[in-house]
């Protein structure tokens, strides 16, 4: 499995869903200045109200995306050990984990990567464990048949 274009397919999953974040907050704000020049009373002020939070919330999105696609950009492309650590992909008997930042599934050569935080609970679990350990993690057992 190569790494580096993985993390490439994680890149541009992330990038997507801040173009898509971005062009939310285009809406609203072209919206809401529409709105402010066609209304009045306290309908209108509650549906501005409405739309602000709702771009606050997407701007809090929007700063969490652009902080893991700062840390997904400084994950190491080669192997460095052959114990889980960061940035290594973790083929276990119950699926593969990219151990990089909080995202979900994504697609690579057909084959489903869960993207998991180093901070996740399954991943603290793995951590500088090698092919053939076992963990258990909510009452699931896990082998590690190969780590990338």
């Amino acid at each position: 499995m190569d790494r580096k274009q993985l993390k490439q397919t994680v890149l541009n999953t992330i990038q997507n869903q801040i173009n898509n974040i971005q062009l939310q907050i285009t809406s609203l704000t072209h919206d809401a200045q529409n709105d402010a020049k066609s209304s009045a009373g306290d309908k209108h002020e509650t549906g501005l109200a409405m739309m602000h939070l709702e771009q606050e919330k997407l701007n809090t999105k929007l700063l969490q995306l652009l902080n893991i696609q700062q840390t997904a950009l400084k994950l190491p492309e080669t192997k460095l050990t052959k114990k889980v650590a960061i940035g290594s992909v973790v083929k276990t008997n119950k699926g593969i984990f990219y151990i990089s930042v909080p995202l979900q599934m994504v697609h690579y050569q057909s084959l489903a990567v869960f993207c998991v935080s180093v901070h996740a609970p399954l991943t603290q679990q793995l951590l500088n464990k090698q092919i053939k350990d076992k963990i258990t993690f909510n009452s699931i057992s896990y082998e590690i048949i190969d780590i990338f």
